[in-house]
């Protein structure tokens, strides 16, 4: 392995139990066919059943959600709920849309009304149940991959050095957390997990598929819930613009399940050319 990867070591785990909201640092994950267990299985969605997301409701990302015990728990300055990690059979089945994927939720229809008044916007809380299988890209990932709701895919890496090099050409350094990924390795050297294909981590092998194209999303403060302005989007475009998109991070599809612990090692089994599409 080349000196800048031999070293490459996990150093942050999080999940985002539901999407848009603030995520949940972890010790140690389970990785499951979907990605790291729990990851995004939850939603928020508006009249129109669509998912609601911090490109509309910055605000999202001042409502924590955690994983604990038997209990999905929503923590805000305004107050704290739980939601029981399974749904009552009686939970009603909708059809709910992802960018163009619409798929089968379940209702949690006890919880609308507490988000609602939180973010000031009529919205609804779901459920991806076992049942549903959204489906990955087929053009980067292979038949049966599947993901839940997250934007495209199951899993988003980001190495270390990435950060930094962006950070360096800002006034105001950013945290990791605006980029939302799930694992964050320790690298030397910038960008280098753009061509990452196979990689062993603890007892797990997943794939590079393609580099992230970043939203707006990075522009909101987790901690405030408020936009920032264009960084530190603008200047990553500057220099990170391929094509239509701006990019930072691989994304990941799950080739074994298996269990991540901080500090595993991370094998890079085999190298891919840098896809931005």
């Amino acid at each position: 392995m080349p000196d800048s990867e031999a070293e490459a070591r996990v150093t942050r785990l999080a999940i985002y139990p539901v999407k848009g909201l603030g995520g949940q640092p972890l010790e140690e994950a389970e990785v499951k066919d979907r990605g790291l267990a729990w990851d995004r299985r939850w939603m928020l969605v508006g009249d129109d059943q669509r998912f609601l997301s911090q490109r509309q409701l910055p605000k999202m990302a001042t409502i924590k959600a955690a994983v604990t015990g038997e209990e999905l728990v929503l923590s805000h300055r305004n107050g704290r709920i739980t939601v029981p990690l399974k749904p009552p059979e009686t939970s009603p089945k909708i059809q709910v849309t992802i960018w163009n994927d619409q798929v089968e939720a379940l209702l949690l229809p006890d919880y609308g009304q507490w988000f609602s008044d939180t973010l000031h916007h009529c919205c609804d809380l779901v459920f991806m149940p076992d049942t549903t299988l959204r489906g990955v890209n087929p053009k980067f990932a292979r038949a049966g991959d599947i993901v839940g709701f997250a934007d495209a895919y199951p899993i988003l890496l980001m190495g270390a050095a990435s950060l930094e090099d962006l950070n360096a050409r800002l006034d105001f350094p950013v945290p990791i957390d605006r980029f939302r990924p799930n694992i964050v390795v320790a690298t030397n050297e910038p960008f280098i997990e753009d061509q990452w294909g196979e990689i062993e981590i603890g007892s797990t092998l997943v794939c590079g598929t393609k580099a992230s194209d970043r939203c707006s999303v990075p522009t909101v403060d987790q901690l405030t819930g408020e936009p920032t302005g264009p960084e530190p989007i603008r200047t990553l475009a500057s220099y990170r613009r391929f094509g239509n998109g701006v990019y930072l991070g691989q994304n990941l599809t799950i080739r074994r399940t298996g269990r991540i612990v901080l500090g595993d090692p991370v094998s890079v089994r085999s190298k891919i050319g840098a896809v931005y599409a």
